[in-house]
């Protein structure tokens, strides 16, 4: 499954109550093991995890636009907590819980996300990764974009303004990018697609597996695709390849408007793999 693609830390519990101009200032990138896929975090208390633009994971640092702190906890039935943060001005982008064994599965309790500038762009709640209760977005001007009040895991009340507060039509609120031809799971296709790119006389001995993330642009193109975690060139060169020779995608909606969507997973390799390659 391609997963969509996201710490109450003393450092940041103090961040909350500090002005955004001193945030920026006095908010270094936590000192924290940096995890490239979030299997790293088996054994982890905590970890930091690195995000283009576009909100696709990178394994390192560099080209980042944003990063998360992810920390272990063990209350209300949350066991994850994920904050991200700006690269570049430390602003909070997102707080959010989770619970299961990592985080970015089922989301649990209260949930917030920002804007760039610092305005908040929606809070909501979930109870074991379903919305509960009231969940509301904002536009950039701080004006109220959309109301949904949730009741026993159904909506039972929506509306949506303009950004100058009159009534409009409510649009689906969030839709993923969709392959238009082949499987519609991304992971899927690439697992049985990726082994034609195979160098002709590859052979590696046991198993193999390589993590990759990418991103769909608002034109629906495979984008920047990278290798989060692999050990062997060849492969990671197959799966990039693959990623590229991808069919085109209708392209994700947020509030109804087009917008880029982060894509991760893995593929696996065994010996028998490597007999699918094409002629």
């Amino acid at each position: 499954m391609a997963l969509r693609s996201t710490l109450r830390l003393p450092l940041l519990t103090c961040l909350a109550a500090l002005p955004l101009a001193a945030r920026a200032q006095t908010a270094p990138v936590p000192d924290l093991p940096v995890v490239a896929v979030l299997d790293e975090l088996q054994d982890q208390r905590a970890g930091l995890r690195y995000y283009d633009a576009a909100g696709a994971p990178l394994p390192a640092a560099a080209g980042a636009a944003s990063y998360e702190v992810l920390q272990r906890l063990d209350s209300a039935g949350i066991s994850w907590r994920v904050r991200r943060y700006d690269m570049a001005s430390r602003r909070p982008l997102l707080a959010l819980g989770f619970g299961g064994a990592l985080p970015w599965g089922v989301p649990e309790g209260p949930s917030r996300q920002w804007y760039p500038s610092g305005q908040l762009r929606e809070q909501a709640s979930y109870r074991k990764g379903m919305a509960e209760g009231r969940l509301q977005t904002y536009y950039p001007n701080g004006e109220t974009r959309r109301l949904v009040d949730y009741y026993k895991q159904k909506a039972v009340r929506a509306e949506c303004y303009t950004a100058t507060g009159d009534a409009a039509e409510c649009p689906p609120y969030h839709t993923f990018a969709q392959p238009t031809s082949g499987s519609p799971d991304v992971q899927q296709q690439l697992s049985q697609d990726y082994p034609q790119y195979l160098p002709a006389d590859y052979a590696r001995p046991g198993k193999g597996i390589v993590y990759f993330a990418f991103y769909v642009d608002t034109l629906g193109r495979a984008t920047a695709p990278r290798i989060l975690r692999g050990d062997d060139e060849a492969l990671n060169a197959a799966v990039l390849e693959a990623i590229r020779h991808l069919p085109r995608f209708e392209p994700a909606r947020l509030e109804g408007r087009l917008a880029p969507d982060p894509i991760e997973g893995f593929v696996l390799y065994s010996p028998a793999v490597a007999k699918r390659r094409k002629p």
